[in-house]
C-alpha cells in the first residue's frame, strides 16, 4: 500500500492524518468463500462520469466475517483502509476532526483528522464498524458524505473537505443493531448485504487454511470438531468463522505448550518474547485431546456460566 504524510495543511491549519490499517499477509491470507458478497461490494463501488459509487452496509451476527471481507478487498486492491470503530459515545465532530495537546508544546493543540476524513482526503476506503451503535445525532454528519455532495463540514477545522474521486465507504452492523440506524442513513447505505453463517464446506476450508502445517490428521480433527459442535448445539453448522478460528488456534497453542516442554519450559523463560510460538510448532501436532480441551473451554464452559 502507498504511504502518505501524516502532517498536511488544510486551509491555514496544519493537521495530522489518521493511520491506515494494513492487514498483515501472514494473518490475513487464504481467504475462503464469500464470492457473491465480494462481487456485490465491488459492483457497488464502481463509478463513472455519470454514476457515483454506492455505500454498502454489511449486516450479520458477530464473528461471521464482515470485517474480514473489507480487509480482503483492501489487501487485494492495495487501497488504504481507514477504520472507525463505532460506539455509543461517538460525537459528530469525532467523525470529522478532534484535537490533542501537541508533542512540541503543552500550549499548542494539534488537529487530528478522523479515519473518515483521512480516507476522503486521500481517496482510500473508510470502514465504519459497529455503525449501528453510533447515535443518530452524530450520524447526521454523514448525510453529505453518502449522497451526491460527497463532502463533510468540520466545525472544529472551519473547513469543508470534499472527497477524492477514489474515496469509497462501507460500514457494518450487527443484526441486533440494524433497527437503531435512522432512516436518513439507511436510505443512503445501499446495497444492504446480509452476511450469514458460511456453509460447512467453507468452515472446513477455513480450518484447513489455518492448519497449513498439518496434513492427514486435519481431516480427522475436523470430523471431531463437527461431532463436538453437533453434540453441543444439536445442529450441524451455523458456527461463526471467528469461533472456529479461535478454537483451532487455542488447540494449536495447547499443542505448542506441550511440545515446547510445558510448565518447565515456560516458567524458566525470561526473555521478553518468552511466549512466542516457534514457527515450526505453529498449528502442528494438534491431538484430539487438545481440540476437546479447547472446545470445552471456549464453548461448554461458557454455556455453563451463562445458563
Amino acid at each position: 500500500m502507498k504511504t502518505t504524510e501524516r502532517k498536511i495543511s488544510i486551509g491555514n491549519k496544519n493537521v495530522f492524518q489518521s493511520e491506515p490499517f494494513e492487514p498483515a499477509s501472514n494473518f490475513f491470507s487464504g481467504f475462503v468463500g464469500r464470492e457473491s458478497e465480494l462481487r456485490m461490494i465491488i459492483a457497488a463501488w464502481i463509478s463513472g462520469d455519470y454514476s457515483l459509487p454506492m455505500s454498502p452496509l454489511l449486516i450479520g451476527e458477530p464473528g461471521v466475517g464482515k470485517n474480514r471481507l473489507i480487509y480482503e478487498r483492501a489487501q487485494k486492491t492495495g487501497s488504504q483502509l481507514y477504520i472507525f470503530q463505532g460506539h455509543e459515545d461517538v460525537t459528530a465532530e469525532d467523525l470529522a476532526c478532534s484535537v490533542r495537546f501537541s508533542d512540541q508544546s503543552a500550549n499548542v493543540m494539534d488537529y487530528m483528522l478522523s479515519p473518515l476524513v483521512t480516507a476522503m482526503y486521500n481517496g482510500g476506503i473508510c470502514f465504519i464498524d459497529e455503525i449501528g451503535k453510533i447515535r443518530p445525532r452524530a450520524l447526521a454528519l454523514l448525510v453529505s458524505v453518502l449522497d451526491e455532495r460527497r463532502y463533510i463540514d468540520s466545525t472544529l477545522l472551519g473547513e469543508r473537505i470534499h472527497a477524492h474521486p477514489g474515496f469509497r465507504f462501507v460500514a457494518a452492523t450487527n443484526t441486533n443493531d440494524i433497527n437503531l440506524l435512522p432512516e436518513f442513513i439507511l436510505s443512503r447505505m445501499r446495497p444492504q448485504i446480509d452476511i450469514g453463517y458460511p456453509a460447512k464446506s467453507e468452515i472446513d476450508n477455513i480450518i484447513r487454511n489455518q492448519c497449513t502445517g498439518m496434513k492427514k490428521e486435519v481431516d480427522h480433527l475436523i470430523d471431531l470438531f463437527w461431532a463436538l459442535w453437533e453434540e453441543h448445539t444439536n445442529t450441524f453448522g451455523n458456527i461463526a468463522p471467528r469461533d472456529a478460528i479461535y478454537l483451532f488456534g487455542l488447540a494449536s497453542k495447547l499443542s505448542a505448550y506441550d511440545t515446547a516442554g510445558g510448565d518447565g519450559a515456560y516458567m524458566a523463560a525470561k526473555a521478553y518474547n518468552s511466549y512466542q510460538i516457534p514457527k515450526e510448532l505453529s498449528h502442528t501436532g494438534i491431538r484430539p485431546a487438545h481440540l476437546e480441551s479447547a472446545f470445552h473451554k471456549l464453548f461448554t464452559d461458557r454455556a455453563t456460566k451463562t445458563g
